[in-house]
């Protein structure tokens, strides 16, 4: 694979729609899937991720990858795996506050 290119306008989609950097590049990378664009000359490289399905879409230019944009919708029914992966520090404080939450909430 040659360079992996973001545009501008990709940039500026992922912040406005909250995507992961990171979920765009394994999609691009990594894809569960890819298809042939019907409305342009790239295709759509799609992962699911978390429950997310993250589509990209990405021309060729020579052996360089192009990112034009990147969009993510939830995936109804997902069944991913259990584990939870996330860092201990993380899933203690998502705890801690989840239990501060239901404190104030029965009040």
């Amino acid at each position: 694979m040659g360079k992996v290119i973001w545009t501008t306008h990709l940039r500026e989609r992922i912040k406005q729609r909250g995507l992961s950097p990171d979920w765009v590049d394994t999609a691009v990378r990594f894809p569960d899937e890819v298809q042939k664009s019907s409305t342009t000359d790239s295709n759509k490289h799609i992962k699911i991720i978390h429950g997310y399905k993250i589509v990209a879409a990405v021309k060729r230019q020579g052996s360089d990858w192009i990112i034009t944009s990147a969009w993510w919708n939830p995936v109804y029914g997902y069944q991913g795996p259990s584990k939870d992966n996330r860092f201990f520090l993380e899933r203690w404080v998502d705890k801690a506050l989840r239990s501060l939450e239901k404190f104030f909430t029965k009040k």
